[in-house]
């Protein structure tokens, strides 16, 4: 009975660790900037299509990463944009120069772009990316 229970608990410890990897989505950019204004953090959207391979791709292999949602999530405030979706959203991919997807790109909290992932990378080379864009922002 002991090991029953124990693993039980270690099955739902396991699973709250999965789903505490997960990145929280903003959907509204205007929001986004003024939560990073709060925050003093940047803004990361990512902008997808709900056709795009190599979005949902990002979304499986990427952002479920442990490592890279809780970067993302301790120094970004994170939205999904899709530019198919509003003109308010096919305006901001205009902007921010988008021309394929995903396209992932970091403004401050005014909407200045100061940086951007064009396409998808794997786990380990978003989070280097995440690491060189965010290292100038926390050392104001």
């Amino acid at each position: 009975m002991k090991r029953l229970i124990t693993a039980t608990i270690m099955g739902v410890l396991a699973l709250s660790t999965v789903a505490s990897a997960a990145v929280e989505w903003g959907q509204d950019y205007d929001t986004a900037l003024a939560k990073a204004k709060t925050d003093k953090k940047l803004v990361m959207v990512d902008l997808y299509t709900d056709w795009c391979g190599w979005c949902k791709k990002l979304d499986k292999d990427t952002y479920s990463d442990k490592d890279v949602a809780a970067k993302v999530t301790k120094d970004f405030v994170p939205v999904k944009v899709n530019p198919e979706k509003s003109a308010r959203n096919a305006k901001l991919a205009r902007e921010f120069g988008t021309t394929g997807y995903p396209h992932i790109v970091f403004v401050d909290a005014q909407g200045k772009k100061v940086s951007e992932i064009d396409g998808y990378l794997p786990a380990a080379q978003f989070l280097k990316q995440l690491e060189k864009i965010s290292e100038p922002a926390t050392k104001k």
